[in-house]
């Protein structure tokens, strides 16, 4: 080779590497576990082979999301670039706010009306959209149709009224066959989140309002009262004594094997039902209704970009990817995982797949969203407060109305601060 064609080889070698981009490595933060991580894994995979120029490195989070929570704030505080896009609750919002980017710089408008317009204005503070909606999670009661019809039932509850009859009559009814370790109705009673979701139906569905509202505390109402009076009724009647530490893996475990009539979950446990010998012997409704009506808690994750992220763009289009049509198609089809764009619930293959889907997009219309935006970073203290009155009730620890009374004061002494 000579010299001449030597340094022309070299000349186009080093022209090249000048021309070929350099390829930015994005870090996601979230999805703990199982198959939340699995779905996570390959859709930031079918983003990478769209945009070959982007590295996304999934990085999974503790499975409590207290930890999940407390890791990110410290991160955040720490104004590090360590993560690009944030897994987050539906009630972080305002804790969060600060250290995110307004998505409205980077993602189309009609792309973000597509969503429910109750989790995007849940997602707005100050008209900077926090986060994007991912998937969205109303609760349900999943319920075993085989021994409904057993027992002469043609249809799920409409009322907690009939859920505690049906749920009594069932249970013993299995109990005389030989289950002696059948349940009626399993549900999360542990002083955590979950816990303050199942307390808020509770309380509004009984016509006591959220427990926060216009800036003040909402507990110490006899309608609040009877509400958590009913649900400590069920604990070792209808319930296991063991559910006042149950949350939703705990309770979901006993209902795989077979062990109730009656559980009230998240959309996730669908998939894994059809996976199991009860594939065919169960259905799902929403949750009972009151005397002030149906009212579930409206649950469900979003994507964040961080604040301090060194590739906020690209951050955003992997975002703005992972919350689009196709992606939360796959997620609902394969995973059962509630879209939070309302056409999907018209869409043919994913009513295929999952067939409670029909008539949840007006379920999605009603919910109620828990008081966290307004209450930014209080909201963690808040609902501490709330789950850990509402456990005292249910275990018998403390009288409902001399609990509830004490809870508003000290939710009164949060917000005061």
């Amino acid at each position: 080779m000579t010299p001449r064609f030597a340094v022309l080889i070299l000349s186009l070698v080093l022209l090249a590497c000048e021309q070929q981009p350099e390829r930015i490595t994005l870090t996601f933060s979230g999805a703990a576990t199982g198959s939340d991580l699995d779905f996570t894994v390959a859709g930031t995979q079918r983003f990478m082979e769209r945009h070959p120029d982007i590295r996304v490195v999934v990085v999974p989070t503790p499975r409590s999301n207290a930890e999940r929570l407390e890791y990110y704030r410290r991160t955040l505080e720490r104004h590090s670039d360590e993560i690009d896009v944030l897994q987050i609750d539906v009630v972080w919002i305002g804790m969060v706010a600060d250290h995110a980017v307004d998505l409205r710089q980077y993602i189309a408008p009609e792309r973000i009306v597509r969503h429910f317009p109750s989790i995007i204005e849940n997602n707005t503070i100050d008209g900077r959209l926090v986060a994007m909606p991912w998937f969205a999670d109303a609760p349900s009661l999943f319920y075993r149709k085989d021994l409904l019809a057993r027992y002469g039932y043609d249809g799920p509850p409409a009322t907690w009224d009939e859920l505690e009859a049906m749920a009594e009559r069932i249970q013993d009814g299995e109990r005389r066959a030989g289950n002696l370790g059948f349940w009626g109705y399993l549900w999360q009673g542990r002083a955590y989140e979950g816990l303050t979701c199942n307390a808020l139906e509770w309380q509004y569905s009984h016509g006591g309002g959220n427990f926060v509202g216009g800036g003040r505390p909402n507990l110490a109402r006899s309608e609040t009262t009877r509400a958590f009076e009913m649900a400590k009724g069920w604990v070792g009647n209808i319930s296991p004594p063991e559910v006042v530490e149950f949350d939703e893996e705990d309770s979901r475990q006993i209902w795989h094997k077979g062990d109730a009539a009656f559980l009230r979950n998240w959309s996730y446990v669908y998939s894994l039902t059809q996976a199991t010998a009860m594939g065919r012997q169960f259905d799902v409704a929403p949750v009972p209704a009151g005397p002030g009506g149906r009212y579930g808690t409206l649950g469900g994750w979003q994507l964040m970009v961080s604040r301090y992220s060194g590739n906020a763009r690209a951050a955003a289009a992997l975002v703005d990817y992972l919350t689009g049509m196709a992606e939360q198609k796959i997620r609902a089809v394969e995973g059962s995982y509630n879209p939070t764009i309302s056409s999907l619930y018209a869409d043919r293959e994913v009513l295929e797949a999952v067939p409670f889907f029909e008539g949840f997009e007006e379920v999605y219309r009603s919910l109620v969203v828990r008081p966290s935006t307004p209450a930014g970073e209080k909201y963690d203290e808040i609902s501490v407060a709330y789950s850990r009155a509402a456990n005292d009730v249910v275990s018998g620890r403390r009288p409902a109305s001399e609990r509830l009374a004490e809870a508003e004061r000290e939710i009164a002494e949060i917000l005061a601060r």
